[in-house]
């Protein structure tokens, strides 16, 4: 596993945990809208727009540093990490992510987990992915020791 592969996991869910989890679940069980137990590219895109909303922590259609929780915030500057949704999403630089540029950013965590490069995660990448979130989590929670 790469090394960025494992941070942006980590940083993904440490900034989001609503895209992290929901009723225990990770962002790529609840993308799987059909259930037949993998994800496709399309269905990842349509679970990742319905994120939004829930990262737009004021509701004023931007994601940008005031949704960032200050004690997430803080924890950033003292590691030393930038805004990690603005830096990744925001193509226009103005240090904001409105919608579409979310909804057509980087897919990173889902380029990363499909190995195979045939736009969807069967059981064996997901479940990969997810031991890689869990390692990164734990190497995390580690630094911080």
């Amino acid at each position: 596993m790469s090394r960025m592969f494992l941070t942006t996991a980590a940083l993904i869910l440490l900034a989001a945990p609503a895209m992290a989890q929901m009723r225990g679940e990770g962002i790529f069980e609840r993308a799987d809208a059909n259930n037949d137990g993998s994800v496709t590219r399309e269905e990842f895109a349509a679970a990742r727009a319905d994120q939004f909303a829930k990262f737009d922590r004021n509701s004023d259609g931007v994601i940008d540093s005031n949704d960032v929780p200050k004690r997430l915030a803080a924890r950033r500057q003292q590691n030393g990490g930038g805004d990690f949704m603005v830096g990744q999403f925001d193509a226009d630089g103005d240090g904001k992510v409105t919608k579409e540029e979310f909804l057509n950013g980087p897919t990173l965590i889902f380029d990363r987990a499909d190995a195979d490069r045939n736009n969807v995660l069967d059981s064996k990448e997901l479940a990969a992915a997810k031991a890689a979130a869990k390692d990164a989590g734990e190497q995390m929670r580690a630094r911080r020791r």
